[in-house]
């Protein structure tokens, strides 16, 4: 019998490369006030793995042309159900957890239940998709619980194309001429500023650290914005870069500068809807050529810095033409040590997934009462801030292989840029 095969996407091979610098997995965890039936979930995620092959494929790393090999599977490959006693060292202990590329599911879910309360956990290979998609699958996920507990059957997920020109679509015929061009190699930022951590060492384990900012807070943070008219993201770029300067004690008249994810489905005709589940996510890198004395001189830093990229019709796709170029006239193995050599790993970089919607993602009468989302668990020196938005609070998480030590300045961090936060509502 022939083995049936999916293309690997340009994405799903660079993720591939990103083994080098992180664990390769996104991570999603969701509380509810209430009992999930598992029944019905195992029924939901069996539809939507069937819909999307690549969740049930392991990838095949071919020195000329790595594709993905569809695997047959059980839901208790995906799903286990498991009564806690001690949630949060359940949830820490799954979700640090790395899911082999030679695996036959290529995402997992655990169920925790406490008696009072149910977490949904998912760990899936970023391989597949990214941030943006796993929001999509999570709401996907959700509707169509919410279908089948009310005995309708017209399930949905997408299931088109997983390729990176996509994001060309929504382009004008000139501009798309333009897009395909761009060849600039925007990774090439040798900023060479690290956060402070230790050097890497046998003591280090997968962590993901994580921090609140309430909601009175983040209210009071946001009027402060709008008082100066500037968005929330660039006044939480502004809030980090100033700590960054402070924690990793870089001279204040210093260059420095840090990459921000950017959806490309802002470029896609349909937007999230659109095509399959892929990864879509570019970057912008954000330069402040000094430390303000206050927060609002180092924000008026960072507005100088997104200024041109936010007025920029083609921002996040650069590059991508160079990427594709580059696997299209090599064989994988040669094309990922050409990569390699000229891409860089930013050291620090963030990233704000945005907001987690609470209806979008009840399960029947369980409501969502907390969670949150984070990328690759990164390898030392590399790091990034990511940022969820639920219920009004931020969910600050930095996921890095690390020790005791590290973790302590990285809970240091946390304080430090709430701190921070409370000034810049203070000025």
């Amino acid at each position: 019998m022939e083995t049936k095969r999916i293309k690997a996407e340009m994405w799903d091979k660079m993720q591939y490369l990103f083994r080098n610098y992180y664990d390769r997995m996104v991570h999603a965890v969701l509380y509810y006030d209430g009992k999930i039936d598992v029944n019905i979930l195992k029924q939901v995620l069996v539809y939507m793995t069937e819909k999307a092959p690549v969740l049930h494929s392991e990838f095949v790393d071919n020195k000329v042309h790595p594709y993905w090999k569809i695997r047959d599977y059980k839901i208790d490959d995906i799903l286990k159900y498991t009564k806690s006693e001690n949630l949060e060292n359940d949830i820490n202990s799954f979700i640090t957890e790395m899911i082999p590329i030679t695996n036959n599911v290529q995402y997992q879910v655990r169920l925790f239940d406490d008696g009072k309360k149910s977490v949904f956990c998912m760990l899936i290979n970023h391989m597949c998709f990214d941030g943006g998609d796993t929001k999509y699958f999570l709401k996907k996920m959700a509707e169509n619980y919410n279908k089948l507990l009310n005995k309708q059957y017209n399930l949905e997920l997408k299931a088109g194309d997983r390729g990176y020109k996509q994001v060309y679509t929504k382009l004008e015929s000139e501009d798309i001429k333009i897009a395909k061009g761009l060849y600039k190699n925007v990774s090439v930022v040798k900023d060479a500023h690290t956060f402070p951590v230790t050097e890497p060492s046998d003591g280090d384990i997968s962590r993901i650290l994580r921090e609140k900012i309430d909601r009175e807070t983040f209210q009071k943070f946001k009027e402060k914005g709008k008082e100066w008219n500037v968005t929330i993201n660039d006044s939480l770029l502004a809030v980090y870069i100033h700590t960054l300067y402070q924690i990793g004690d870089y001279p204040k008249d210093e260059k420095v500068s840090i990459p921000c994810m950017v959806d490309l489905r802002r470029h896609i005709k349909g937007g999230i809807d659109a095509g399959g589940l892929t990864n879509h996510t570019g970057f912008m890198v954000v330069s402040t050529k000094k430390r303000g004395y206050t927060l609002k001189e180092t924000l008026i830093e960072v507005l100088r810095s997104v200024k041109d990229s936010k007025r920029d019709r083609f921002l996040g796709l650069y590059s991508l033409p160079l990427l594709s170029l580059a696997y299209i006239i090599f064989p994988h193995i040669i094309s990922e040590v050409a990569i390699k050599i000229g891409y860089y790993n930013p050291l620090i970089g963030m990233s704000n997934i945005g907001i987690i919607n609470t209806e979008e993602l009840k399960l029947g009468n369980n409501n969502l009462i907390d969670g949150f989302m984070t990328g690759g668990i990164k390898y030392k020196p590399y790091m990034q801030l990511a940022l969820t938005t639920l219920n009004d609070e931020i969910t600050m998480t930095v996921a890095m292989r690390c020790n005791d030590n590290d973790e302590e300045i990285i809970n240091n961090f946390f304080q430090r840029f709430k701190e921070n936060m409370n000034k810049f509502i203070a000025e």
